[in-house]
């Protein structure tokens, strides 16, 4: 049970590592510099944070995971 869930917040921390590098992409290719500011402003920097965040919490959950005794607690 405890390879699983490393394994599925490896898999969702590669995938909003590579969710944001398409969104920084999508903002690159805005036709002028006032649209490239707008899409950084309005959606980058927010999807960024709860992407961000996300990958954060993951992480700590997997590191909690492989604590002592917390496989037990895992299986519950």
């Amino acid at each position: 049970m405890t390879f699983f869930l490393t394994f599925l917040g490896l898999l969702w921390c590669i995938a909003s590592i590579v969710i944001l590098a398409t969104l920084l992409t999508w903002r690159e290719r805005a036709a002028t510099p006032p649209a490239r500011r707008w899409r950084l402003l309005a959606v980058v920097l927010p999807a960024a944070a709860l992407l961000l965040g996300s990958v954060l919490w993951t992480l700590l959950h997997v590191m909690l995971l492989w604590g002592a005794g917390a496989a037990a607690v895992a299986a519950r």
